[in-house]
């Protein structure tokens, strides 16, 4: 399923998680895979907790850090995108 502003997201529960150092690990079991998120994303993980559109997440973002707000809406597509097809996030429309 495509990712656009209108998608509701949010975090894969069945997803093993720890924070080190301010960011977040996460484990897939199923997979057996690890992955790490860095500030900027550990933020995005963490706003994630409920269920919120890529459009709320969007204007959070553009609210809370400096930067063009077509680039961080690349960022955030390119991040949610990613974190998708690893199933690391739950997606609907």
């Amino acid at each position: 399923m495509p990712i656009t502003p209108e998608t509701t997201v949010t975090r894969n529960d069945d997803l093993m998680i720890a924070e080190i150092d301010g960011e977040v690990v996460l484990m897939h079991v199923d997979k057996g895979n690890y992955y790490g998120l860095d500030q900027i994303g550990s933020d995005i993980w963490e706003r994630m907790a409920g269920p919120v559109s890529v459009a709320d997440l969007h204007a959070a973002l553009v609210a809370d850090y400096e930067g063009d707000a077509e680039e961080i809406r690349a960022d955030l597509m390119e991040l949610l995108e990613r974190m998708a097809e690893h199933d690391l996030v739950r997606v609907a429309a």
